[in-house]
């Protein structure tokens, strides 16, 4: 089975949000959008051979058949089937961005999860 999984630590408010808000715009209807919290070492490695929790505790991860995409890559390649976002989804991809995309969810993570 091609793996279409989008996972996030349910015990971070800010990935929740960020799950919670990618769901409800994403016009794929076969991502799976699940929180790590929930699932087993060995559930997390029948998603993708590279995960298990300390992987998926650190940022939110996109499986898309054997490809494993982390943070602010994951949210770049869910972008391509984002109501309302498509259009920006090629920016993502210009120079310097992904540096700046990383620094930016790690701040949000940080100012998030304090509160």
């Amino acid at each position: 089975m091609k793996q279409n999984v989008f996972l996030y630590d349910g015990d971070c408010s800010f990935c929740t949000d960020l799950a919670l808000k990618l769901s409800q715009r994403s016009m794929d209807q076969e991502i799976r959008f699940l929180s790590f919290r929930n699932l087993s070492t060995e559930e997390l490695k029948a998603i993708h051979p590279g995960l298990d929790p300390s992987v998926a505790q650190g940022n939110v991860q996109y499986v898309l058949g054997n490809m494993r995409y982390p943070g602010f890559f994951a949210v770049r390649r869910l972008s391509h089937s984002l109501r309302g976002w498509r259009w920006l989804s090629p920016l993502l991809y210009l120079p310097l961005v992904p540096i700046l995309g990383m620094m930016v969810m790690s701040l949000l993570k940080s100012f998030k999860t304090r509160s």
